[in-house]
């Protein structure tokens, strides 16, 4: 199993600023003289990825496709044995440190949780088609966005420029799944929460980045 770098994952709903945070760790390592790599399930980041990871990305995020769940698992498994395979393993293997915006937690909220799959049949797709070192980052932090309003304000802003994709969109039962769901995950998984919504104020990404730092050092 791959030991070298090391591979730290920002996980959370849509909204929570995942790749705002992963920005800003990436700012930090560099400072400190690392060589960093950039992930954004599914097939994104700054690494260098393939135009299979890339096709399958534009697939997942095509709202207008209609999917059941098992597809949706299975097209996640695909473009994540992409990106694993020509990404996150080489870097790893280099020293650097991983950055990644997502991780296999996102299928067992959003498909687990979120359209009802089984979590155990979701953790045996994704260990066939990754690697134990996938399977266990060094560090996952989870972003917690339990105001409605407020994520709605965050995917409103963005959509102005960016269409909103296929689970984004969907209607608010689904997202109450999948934000129960990553409470689940963290409870027994023992992940730390990072909650983006203090009770009188919105957090600045500079205090999260502040709190995800005490935990990751």
């Amino acid at each position: 199993m791959i030991t070298r770098g090391r591979y730290i994952v920002i996980e959370g709903n849509d909204g929570t600023g995942k790749s705002t945070q992963v920005r800003l760790l990436q700012t930090y390592f560099h400072k400190q003289g690392y060589s960093v790599v950039t992930i954004e399930e599914p097939g994104g980041g700054s690494a260098p990825t393939t135009p299979a990871a890339r096709y399958l990305r534009t697939i997942i995020k095509n709202g207008q496709l209609q999917r059941d769940p098992e597809i949706n698992l299975a097209l996640f498994s695909a473009a994540r044995r992409e990106l694993w395979q020509h990404s996150i393993a080489p870097a790893l293997e280099r020293g650097a440190v991983v950055l990644a915006a997502r991780n296999y937690l996102s299928t067992l909220a959003y498909q687990g949780y979120g359209e009802g799959l089984d979590l155990d049949h979701i953790r045996k797709t994704t260990a066939l088609f990754t690697d134990a070192r996938y399977m266990a980052p060094d560090h996952v932090v989870i972003l917690a966005m339990n105001d409605d309003a407020e994520r709605k304000r965050r995917l409103a802003k963005r959509s102005s420029s960016v269409r909103l994709d296929a689970f984004e969109s969907r209607a608010d039962d689904f997202q109450h799944r999948v934000n129960n769901g990553y409470a689940a995950l963290a409870r027994d998984m023992a992940l730390p929460v990072v909650e983006c919504v203090a009770p009188d104020h919105r957090k600045t990404p500079a205090e999260i980045q502040a709190e995800i730092l005490r935990i990751i050092s």
